[in-house]
């Protein structure tokens, strides 16, 4: 089965935008380790903590934007978040 190139799935990312900074996920640099292989595409959505609130919303849009796609069989995409060292709760 052929898979999406990174292209097409990076352009459908940067449809994806984050309301509290005006700008595309993508651009953003909160998209890591972006892997597509036989119509499944998996990534990584990198947050602050701080912006815990918006991480899951934008977790469901950037999947549904893969989705979108044709030849996407399934789209995983895992949120997380790491604090920097000697950042406080």
């Amino acid at each position: 089965m052929p898979t999406p190139n990174e292209k097409d799935i990076v352009a459908a990312l940067r449809k994806v935008i984050d309301p509290a900074r005006g700008q595309d996920i993508v651009t953003l640099g909160l998209v890591r380790g972006l892997a597509a292989r036989d119509g499944h595409v998996g990534f990584v959505l990198e947050m602050a903590p701080n912006d815990a609130k918006t991480g899951e919303p934008l977790r469901l849009a950037a999947q549904k934007a893969v989705e979108a796609l044709p030849q996407v069989l399934s789209v995983s995409v895992v949120l997380t978040s790491h604090k920097t060292p000697g950042q406080s709760s």
